[in-house]
């Protein structure tokens, strides 16, 4: 008796407390007759009261140490309601936001952590993590491969070890030799809307080299070896760090024709996806259609690249990227 007891104890317990966590906020709190009601959907048939659900409140706000979930009394009425004491939500958004912005990760990434981070929320504020643009790029597939790298590279660098890698870009090259890199893992950054692994360079212990971590694979850790970096070289880092800037700029999308040779094929699956469907014109080039911001960005990223990727389709476009570099280079290096 006292076992089936404890357990209708604990249901009764768990239900409310999950109850009051999921279907109220400071904005909508909720009734005794309200939660009654909500147990009842769950089909259950126990019943409460105030004297009891006070009681569970008060255990599950004395284990937290800390007035997790209020109530007030209105009337008649007594309300309580769930505050989230670690996050609040124009927080969580902006996490979401940013996840979004991403181009590194899957569209099923992408989901699973805006329902993670529903769950913490109200029934009533789940809304506002909905997103109605649907900019994914498709690049990384297999994100279970990735997260194993992932957690290899991170238990490096607790370890202070290096690590052991191929360094996989993408290439219309078939059956191409990886070669093997060991260096000495620094930290996993975001940066232009990707993930990156930061090594120490192996040539200059001050400077380091940035890694597309979805591109990195097959990561073993050095076991007999041994890291350790002094302050003027996380001087050097941050500063190589802070140097990976994205310019953003105004402009509209277009579909644009560019001509590329091969060695830049990592560059422009970075750039513009996955699903791109690039056409061979010889052996040293290729040609492709994309949809893209033309801007002064874009106009940088090209020029970037000293002339291996190259505006190829209607006049209009090579117009306008002659234009920029006669206002911002040509015209500019005459008058100084």
């Amino acid at each position: 008796m006292n076992r089936n007891k404890d357990h209708d104890s604990y249901i009764k317990y768990i239900s409310v407390i999950d109850l009051i966590i999921k279907n109220s906020d400071e904005k909508n709190p909720i009734t005794i007759n309200q939660i009654q009601d909500l147990i009842y959907d769950k089909g259950y048939d126990f019943k409460i009261d105030f004297r009891i659900v006070k009681k569970f409140v008060e255990n599950y706000n004395n284990y937290y140490e800390d007035t997790i979930i209020k109530t007030y009394k209105e009337g008649r009425n007594n309300y309580f309601y769930y505050e989230n004491p670690n996050l609040d939500l124009m927080e969580a958004k902006a996490i979401i936001d940013l996840v979004y912005s991403s181009h590194f990760f899957t569209l099923k990434t992408k989901e699973n952590y805006k329902k993670r981070m529903q769950d913490l929320f109200s029934i009533h504020n789940q809304a506002y993590f909905q997103k109605r643009l649907n900019l994914h790029v498709v690049k990384n597939e297999n994100e279970q491969v990735f997260y194993q790298e992932l957690e290899v590279i991170t238990k490096a660098i607790k370890e202070k070890k290096k690590i052991r890698f191929e360094y996989q870009k993408p290439s219309l090259t078939f059956n191409e030799k990886h070669k093997l890199t060991e260096l000495a893992p620094i930290d996993t950054v975001f940066s232009n809307n990707e993930y990156y692994l930061l090594c120490q360079g192996a040539k200059d212990p001050n400077t380091c080299i940035q890694y597309r971590l979805d591109y990195v694979k097959n990561v073993e850790i050095v076991k007999d070896s041994d890291v350790k970096f002094d302050d003027y070289q996380l001087n050097s880092f941050e500063k190589k760090l802070n140097n990976m800037t994205y310019m953003y700029g105004e402009g509209k999308i277009e579909v644009i024709e560019l001509e590329f040779t091969p060695n830049v094929y990592s560059n422009m699956i970075d750039k513009f996806g996955k699903n791109i469907h690039p056409k061979k014109i010889n052996e040293n080039l290729y040609c492709v259609q994309v949809r893209h911001i033309i801007n002064s960005t874009f106009y940088s990223w090209i020029i970037g690249f000293g002339g291996r990727i190259q505006i190829a389709d209607n006049d209009v476009h090579k117009k306008q990227f002659r234009d920029f570099l006669m206002e911002n280079f040509i015209n500019k290096n005459n008058a100084d």
